[in-house]
């Protein structure tokens, strides 16, 4: 673990650090009264990327009128990715699962079609007049 998010103002900190230096709470790692995030608890899925059919996990830190601000990464609670509500999506890890085994899958044979497309060009010939 490469740090930690402040639960009231979502600060990046440092492990090491005694109180968060941007609302002064005490820095307490573990036990009921836990005031640190230390790993990312997704609960959306988001789709960011206009004509992708990427999905990916997140966890909302904000929720206004027509947009969320979700986190993707731990080190994105201080500035959160903001995402139209229409793109955003209750969590569903089989979803996830199949959606992303499909597209490496197409990745895969995109890849093959590439090599068997390149080794045909290899078997091209110089044009020699007679």
């Amino acid at each position: 673990m490469e740090g930690i998010i402040c639960a009231s103002c979502h600060s990046w900190l440092t492990i090491d650090t005694g109180a968060c230096p941007g609302c002064g709470c005490p820095v307490v790692l573990e036990g009921d009264n836990k005031s640190v995030i230390d790993h990312l608890q997704p609960n959306c899925l988001i789709h960011r990327y206009e004509g992708s059919d990427m999905l990916e996990p997140a966890a909302i830190v904000k929720e206004g009128k027509t947009n969320i601000k979700a986190a993707t990464r731990l080190k994105e609670y201080a500035q959160p990715v903001t995402v139209p509500k229409n793109k955003v999506y209750a969590f569903d890890q089989n979803i996830l699962g199949s959606i992303q085994a499909l597209r490496n899958e197409r990745t895969a044979t995109i890849r093959r079609y590439d090599e068997q497309i390149a080794s045909q060009w290899q078997q091209l010939k110089p044009y020699k007049p007679k």
